[in-house]
């Protein structure tokens, strides 16, 4: 099997892919770790549509809610589940890729 060389594959190599492989592990060892705080502090956010006090009215964030937050922690849970199923298959491609094993 021939190596490849060609410069703007090496590029796009380093500059894209490497990137996206360490921002995707980043995604994933940041979930897990909210996910852990989430579980050791479970009332921190009822699923309701009670706001969240957090200063977004003045600063211009969106304004979010309870039911907000538990959607962000299901969409985390989901992330982390897919990239563990299967043996983490999709979580050791991306370490295959990643140049940075832990990112946190």
């Amino acid at each position: 099997m021939a190596d490849i060389t060609n410069p703007e594959s090496v590029r796009y190599s380093n500059e894209q892919l490497r990137v996206a492989a360490n921002k995707l592990n980043a995604a994933y060892e940041f979930s897990k770790s909210a996910l852990a705080e989430w579980v050791a502090n479970p009332d921190m956010f009822a699923n309701t549509a009670d706001t969240i006090i957090d200063g977004a009215e003045t600063d211009g964030r969106h304004v979010v809610t309870g039911i907000m937050a538990n959607n962000i922690y299901n969409r985390m849970a989901e992330l982390v589940a897919d990239y563990e199923a299967s043996s983490s298959a999709k979580l050791n491609t991306i370490l295959q890729y990643a140049t940075n094993e832990s990112v946190l």
